[in-house]
């Protein structure tokens, strides 16, 4: 379907700009007419409008699309009009092209389901499962309810990892951009300074001012070196899915940090399943539903093996012990669950379980990561004072009072 951006102007004459997709420019105009605006200009684009031409759909628009369809329902507003209110009043372009298009469908007589798994870029497979399951047992305001608090609970774990992330990155920084000033303006003057006075130069001074030379000699060369190596790790890792399973493998099993991405991946996925399982999927269908969305490939492919295990007849929690993920409190809880007939609600239990060990794993890492990172550092910056300073001492040494 062709690309169109588009100058229009809304009942108030405030001016807007935008993009959606459309089948031509006449489409364009009815779809803006939907939403209240006047047509005054169009650009026909091709593709999805580049790399930098349009915002994402992020996790608090899906979270406020969640929010917005729940009380809907349960205002008893009709599902197309509160649609088209919606898509007046998003902010996100991209978002609100996915939106009307959603409405167009609902308008043409498909389902809320149908019309949103033609998006599988904003709505996944458990998100659409989960829609089809309630528009089944007339849940629809649960459900939403219920995926909004997933939804938030992943946001609040993405924090805290953005909180682990924030003060090394900081201190990092500000330690490279002093060790930048010591190594190509200080460093430079202490070198013909110890030649001038011809000195013997301290064995740390040396490979500093070794260090300093090959860099300046090659910096030409090594200024572009890291966003060509970046740019072939991506392209690499892009087209080889084994790659790409290795390197989530990898950071799986990072100190700290693997073990928290490890419980947050196992929360998403237990919590997802627990909500499929309750809007009435089987558990095999649940757990092909929920797969995509653990988020790690190599977590992905252990509990695929575990829907193998289910379809040849073991049980839930047998078929888990086997993978060596989930502890034996996990499992304990599974059984219990298979036995009584509550599983949903032992999934449920275990994404609480994990999220909270989640949560604790991440302040842990961070209380371990300040002072190691710290040592760190500590240790750069004494490496290039020492080199840098010795010589001063050596010279004022040799001074007559």
């Amino acid at each position: 379907m062709p690309y169109f951006r588009y100058k229009a102007a809304s009942a108030d004459g405030k001016r807007v700009v935008g993009q959606l997709h459309a089948l031509n420019e006449v489409d364009v105009e009815l779809r803006l007419r939907r939403m209240g605006l006047v047509l005054i200009r169009l650009w026909s684009r091709p593709g999805h409008g580049g790399l930098w031409g349009r915002s994402r759909v992020t996790r608090r628009d899906l979270i406020g699309f969640c929010f917005h369809i729940q009380h809907l329902v349960r205002a008893g507003v009709p599902l197309l009009q509160g649609l088209n209110d919606l898509v007046e009043t998003m902010g996100n372009s991209r978002f609100r092209d996915v939106l009307s298009l959603v409405a167009d469908d609902l308008e043409g007589g498909k389902l809320l389901s149908q019309a949103l798994a033609a998006h599988p870029e904003t709505f996944d497979a458990v998100f659409v499962n989960l829609v089809r399951a309630a528009e089944n047992s007339d849940q629809l305001a649960h459900v939403f309810g219920r995926l909004e608090e997933r939804l938030k609970a992943q946001e609040e774990l993405e924090a805290d990892f953005s909180r682990l992330l924030i003060y090394p990155v900081t201190v990092a920084m500000a330690v490279f951009a002093a060790a930048w000033v010591l190594l190509f303006y200080l460093t430079p003057k202490l070198a013909v300074l110890v030649h001038s006075l011809n000195l013997p130069v301290p064995a740390v001074t040396h490979w500093l001012l070794s260090l300093v030379a090959w860099m300046q000699a090659y910096q030409y060369w090594l200024i572009p070196i890291v966003p060509v190596v970046a740019a072939t790790l991506y392209w690499l890792l892009r087209g080889n899915p084994a790659l790409l399973e290795r390197r989530d493998a990898l950071l799986v099993r990072l100190p700290a940090v693997g073990d928290a991405i490890r419980k947050s991946a196992l929360a998403r996925f237990s919590s997802l399943l627990a909500l499929l399982t309750q809007s009435g999927l089987t558990i095999l269908d649940a757990l092909d539903a929920c797969e995509p969305s653990v988020g790690n490939r190599y977590l992905a492919r252990k509990l695929a093996g575990a829907g193998q295990r289910i379809a040849a007849g073991e049980s839930v929690s047998e078929s888990f012990r086997h993978l060596d993920l989930f502890p034996p409190l996990v499992i304990r809880m599974l059984h219990t669950g298979e036995k009584s007939g509550t599983l949903a609600e032992a999934l449920e239990n275990a994404a609480w379980f994990f999220e909270r060990d989640a949560r604790d794993t991440v302040a842990r890492a961070l209380k371990l990561l300040e002072p190691a990172l710290a040592l760190l550092l500590g240790a750069m910056l004494a490496f290039l004072l020492l080199a840098v300073f010795l010589p001063i001492y050596q010279v004022i040494g040799e001074i007559r009072i």
